[in-house]
């Protein structure tokens, strides 16, 4: 019979925090044993939701957690979670240099063929027993492996919103992102997955569609669905876009019509003095300079030209462009993707 106990040998291996009870978990979270046992009990009654239009129509639910149960998960996310490893074919949810949208696109930017699946219902999909089992492999034991999923999940699934959610779903997803490589490695295929956007690519047009049915069979094997109204195939002669990214030449690039609206936005707060939509602005920019390397020195040319143009003999509307600070805005830029 198999024995509830706690792995210290794992844990400190991990360097992860060694919690038995609520006695050690209250010690490490520095709230009480009462306020830590009932947000794991009732944990469905401290999120907020709200709900975001999707392109299709449809809204997409967002759960965001009360600032205690918030606090809490972000205790998790960093003593716990953050410090195991993801798989390499995992590009979302974490900082750094190799992973990110552009990392994601790169990896296939040499490739003649792409094939991208999407995950349905991707957070609800993962739930509560597949968070119970993370922490329970961890080393935990079962009770406090329970109280941690219980403090990560609503209503039995993982809520996109909470803290942990996004970090959560690339553990569980470990096992399927190691199967998928294993059977694109032999076939050369190259695999990446940035959260629920799954893309495959290789110079065989014929491989990428036979190994499809084996894709598919892993990813409902590992308890996944495929989203086949999103399935798309990619060639030489058609327009490449990998997470929202288009691919031309062997370059990444943004859509063109983002750039647009960008100087579109700029000019009409020059000439009209409003400025209102300057946090706006700064994150479009943000994206494309993370993107292509150089814009943002691009952006305060454009912006020179057109305060040069525009206001250059209207005293108000320098003292407005002035006062927005829109360069100091855009030369401390910075994003983590």
């Amino acid at each position: 019979m198999h024995k509830d106990f706690t792995n210290g040998f794992i844990l400190n291996a991990l360097n992860l925090p060694l919690i038995t009870d609520l006695d050690s978990l209250s010690s490490n979270l520095g709230l009480s044993k009462k306020i830590i046992f009932h947000l794991s009990q009732l944990s469905v009654h401290y999120y907020n939701r709200v709900f975001i239009p999707k392109r299709n129509g449809t809204k997409r639910e967002i759960l965001i957690p009360s600032y205690p149960l918030k606090l809490i998960q972000k205790w998790i996310l960093v003593e716990i979670l953050e410090k195991i490893n993801i798989s390499n074919e995992a590009m979302a949810f974490k900082k750094g240099t190799e992973r990110g949208i552009k990392k994601n696109a790169e990896a296939h930017k040499y490739s003649l063929y792409i094939l991208q699946l999407d995950l349905e219902n991707f957070f609800t999909n993962i739930n509560r027993k597949r968070v119970f089992y993370i922490f329970k492999n961890l080393g935990y034991n079962n009770f406090i492996s329970n109280i941690l999923a219980n403090l990560c999940t609503y209503n039995d699934y993982l809520p996109q919103g909470g803290v942990t959610s996004p970090y959560l779903s690339n553990l569980v997803c470990r096992k399927m992102d190691k199967r998928l490589k294993g059977l694109c490695g032999k076939m050369d295929v190259l695999y990446t997955r940035y959260a629920d956007d799954l893309t495959f690519s290789c110079d065989n047009k014929n491989t990428l569609r036979k190994i499809r049915k084996k894709i598919e069979y892993i990813i409902e094997d590992e308890g996944f669905k495929v989203n086949r109204n999103k399935t798309r195939y990619s060639s030489p002669g058609s327009k490449k876009i990998v997470t929202g990214i288009n691919i031309n030449d062997k370059k990444v690039k943004v859509n063109k019509y983002l750039k647009k609206t960008i100087r579109t936005l700029i000019q009409k707060s020059i000439i009209t003095g409003d400025y209102g939509r300057n946090n706006e602005i700064r994150g479009y920019i943000a994206h494309v300079d993370y993107v292509e390397e150089g814009y943002k020195d691009k952006v305060i040319n454009y912006i020179q030209r057109k305060a040069n143009h525009y206001i250059n003999d209207k005293p108000d509307l320098i003292e407005k462009f002035n006062n927005s600070k829109i360069y100091k805005d855009i030369l401390s830029l910075t994003i983590n993707k």
